[in-house]
């Protein structure tokens, strides 16, 4: 069963009142986030990190250590 099947399967399950919860909590998180480029205030914070700490480590990186893969994310 593909993952989008499962999701039909799981979503035809829900009763009304956790459907009322799913549009709740969904409705806005589809919204595609806008790229910008990081302003001067953004990029000092970049420096800072990188000087405050001794160990950093990339974010796709830190993602994977948690078992996630970046592109889906």
């Amino acid at each position: 069963m593909s993952t989008q099947e499962r999701a039909f399967y799981i979503f035809n399950q829900l009763t009304e009142k956790q459907l009322e919860a799913f549009i709740t909590l969904f409705s806005g998180s589809v919204m595609p986030v806008p790229e910008i480029e990081p302003d001067e205030w953004d990029m000092k914070m970049i420096e800072d990190s990188m000087t405050d700490n001794e160990e950093s480590v990339p974010l796709d990186s830190f993602v994977k250590e948690l078992g996630f893969c970046p592109d889906d994310l």
